[in-house]
C-alpha cells in the first residue's frame, strides 16, 4: 500500500533539522515493507507434509494487531482491512 499523500512520519520529530534526514535525498527510494500476521512452529516433517487445501495455525488471535516490519524491525502495528478483493493495513501505531 502507498500513499503519496500520507501524513505519517517515520522520524523523530523531537530531533532538529540539522540532525535528521533531508527527506529530499531519499523519497524516491523502495524499500520492502512487510506485514506479519502470525507465525507457526512445525517440524520439518511436519512441513514436507503441508499440501494445497491444508490449514497451518498461527500463533495470533483474529483481533490482534499486525506488525508492519521494515528490514525485520517493527515499525509500526495495525489492523487488516479489506481493499476491493485484496488485504490492507491501516496503521492504529506508529513505533519510536
Amino acid at each position: 500500500m502507498s500513499d503519496k499523500n500520507s501524513n505519517v512520519r517515520l522520524v523523530d520529530e523531537h530531533a532538529s533539522d540539522a540532525e535528521g534526514i533531508d527527506q529530499k535525498l531519499i523519497s524516491g527510494l523502495e524499500v520492502m515493507l512487510e506485514a506479519r500476521v502470525g507465525s507457526a512452529r512445525l517440524k520439518v516433517s511436519e512441513l514436507m507434509k503441508l499440501k494445497s487445501g491444508d490449514k497451518v495455525p498461527l500463533d495470533a488471535a483474529l483481533n490482534e494487531d499486525v506488525e508492519l516490519r521494515l528490514n525485520g524491525v517493527t515499525i509500526a502495528r495495525g489492523e487488516l482491512v479489506a481493499i476491493g478483493s485484496n488485504f490492507g493495513v491501516r496503521i492504529v501505531e506508529i513505533v519510536r
